[in-house]
């Protein structure tokens, strides 16, 4: 099978200051991405100054939801998302043993964020 990897949502909005878990499932193609086997899932994020960071499942903020499925849920700290930063591009990194490949391929998820009041 041809690699197409992507994830879903591809863009979504978010309120300034949340803490609260968002979901994403990854694919390829239209099948659900098997995660059996990678070790280290990396959350990589870019504010409209170009400033990065970087979050991973072996730190806290990222969760794998069985590996069969393709599911990822990220709890951003309160404070990770600032709405003058905002919009964020962001993608999955994901490390299995010896190699590395990119989620999504193509383009990067885009992240909108509301200032809170």
């Amino acid at each position: 099978m041809a690699r197409d990897y992507r994830a879903l949502p591809s863009e979504f909005t978010v309120r300034a200051t949340s803490s609260s878990a968002i979901q994403f499932e990854l694919y390829n193609g239209t099948a659900r991405l098997d995660l059996t086997g990678v070790g280290t899932v990396e959350l990589w994020l870019k504010n409209q100054a170009g400033g990065t960071s970087m979050t991973d499942n072996l730190t806290g903020q990222l969760s794998i939801n069985g590996t069969a499925g393709g599911s990822i849920t990220w709890t951003p700290a309160t404070g990770t998302l600032a709405s003058g930063s905002a919009p964020y591009s962001a993608y999955f990194k994901l490390k299995p043993a010896g190699s590395q490949y990119f989620i999504p391929e193509a383009t990067e998820l885009t992240i909108h964020v509301r200032s809170a009041f």
